[in-house]
């Protein structure tokens, strides 16, 4: 991780930072019970019930925020109005959690259950979407006792499915969006924090252009003739034809993609047909995910994979149905937002705790925010301080944990930047 140490003409407001600081501190032990709370409770993509209604209440009880729920189906927008008038500045929280067994020893582990594809599973927040929301919790809870010094109004997005939704069903984001939570008031930019175990507490990654990759869901059944599998020649093997077909699926990153534009990735993630090792079945079927960070490559990938499972079916005589299924778009940090931003990142943290991350192929749905305004994604470290980084396990992880120590300081950055941007409108991208 590149370590990027920038000067910058920082704009005296010890003040308030000192308020700030003493309101999260005074915090921190209410916040801790709220994140336990949510890591006790994880539920997957829109069924995050508890949760939001644990949320609204919570809201509900702070002056001077109006809360409306359900949006998204699950989600929560909450809206809180500062004493002066100004612009409308927005902060992304995801809620839902994984379908993963947690391993991590904790006393507060999670022991939940649900349905998921038609399989009873173990959920967990193990990527870290419980402090994300107890962070921005924080943050609302400060700003709720800042109100007279607040000149505009924080609009505190809490977003359901930002995992996925399940196939055929918009995600979070773009539903969030659909449902008008960046109108009334008109929001002029989105901010978001999200857990990493890659740094400590106290630590901030963030760069500007590009941060992760376009995402797309892509479906492909094979139909071939079922047959014995002692007389192949009297059908048509669907198995061979997928088989041939993931081979040659690599061609297109190797061959077809310009990778100087930057890094694409295609992934087969199941594979599977037929239910007897002497049956040639009738079909088989594959699901796979396409990611790009450079969008003329996204587009000759998504074309060409499908001419290509169209043409290998053929050779094997079979047929090739193919389905495009969830898109995520590019996300992009807004260059000028960044800019802005940097003088109240270094002063919170310290230039030395500033760390600029490689663009990702991994993806994010916030993407949809960053694609209908200016916006700014970064990570806060959660690494457990009492391991090395090295043995930190990583989010997704079964014993992913977070360190307590992260949500004190994340609530105080989200709190200075979106202080820092409704102070400053011209920091605002467009605006002067």
């Amino acid at each position: 991780m590149l370590i990027k140490k920038l000067s910058r003409e920082v704009i005296n407001i010890t003040p308030l930072k000192n308020e700030i600081t003493s309101l999260t501190q005074s915090f921190a032990s209410k916040q801790i019970e709220i994140f336990r709370w949510l890591h006790q409770h994880p539920e997957l993509a829109y069924k995050e019930i508890k949760t939001g209604k644990y949320i609204q209440e919570y809201l509900e009880s702070l002056p001077g925020v109006e809360v409306s729920y359900p949006v998204a189906k699950t989600g929560i927008k909450a809206v809180l109005s500062g004493e002066k008038s100004g612009f409308s500045v927005a902060l992304r929280a995801d809620m839902d959690a994984l379908p993963v067994k947690e391993e991590t020893g904790l006393t507060y582990a999670s022991q939940a259950k649900a349905m998921y594809n038609g399989y009873e599973t173990d959920v967990s927040h193990v990527c870290g979407h419980d402090a994300n929301m107890a962070i921005a919790l924080g943050t609302a809870t400060v700003l709720s006792q800042l109100r007279e010094k607040i000149r505009g109004k924080v609009v505190f997005l809490f977003q359901p499915a930002e995992e996925g939704a399940p196939t055929g069903i918009d995600g979070g984001a773009i539903r969030m969006i659909k449902d008008g939570v960046l109108e009334n008031p008109e929001v002029k930019t989105v901010l978001a924090l999200h857990a990493n175990n890659t740094c400590y507490p106290g630590q901030v990654m963030v760069r500007e252009g590009a941060t992760h990759a376009s995402q797309d869901s892509i479906f492909i059944r094979i139909v071939g003739e079922q047959a014995h599998g002692s007389q192949p020649w009297s059908g048509k093997d669907p198995i061979v034809a997928g088989a041939s077909l993931i081979n040659s699926l690599q061609t297109l990153i190797s061959r077809e993609v310009d990778l100087q534009k930057g890094a694409a990735v295609i992934t087969v993630g199941y594979f599977w047909g037929g239910v007897k090792v002497n049956i040639i079945p009738e079909g088989a079927d594959m699901g796979l995910t396409v990611r790009s960070l450079d969008p003329d490559n996204r587009d000759i990938l998504i074309k060409r994979i499908k001419e290509l499972a169209h043409l290998k079916a053929d050779m094997h005589g079979c047929q090739a149905k193919v389905v495009y299924g969830q898109h995520y778009p590019l996300n992009i940090n807004n260059e000028t937002l960044y800019q802005n931003l940097l003088p109240t990142l270094e002063r919170v943290a310290g230039p030395e705790n500033m760390l600029y991350y490689l663009s990702s192929t991994k993806s994010e749905d916030f993407s949809h925010f960053s694609q209908k305004l200016p916006s700014l994604y970064m990570y806060y470290g959660t690494a457990p301080q009492d391991k090395p980084l090295a043995e930190s396990k990583l989010n997704h992880h079964p014993e992913f944990r977070v360190d307590k120590a992260a949500l004190e300081f994340a609530t105080r950055l989200e709190c200075n930047m979106l202080m820092d941007l409704l102070e400053n409108p011209e920091k605002l991208p467009g605006k002067k």
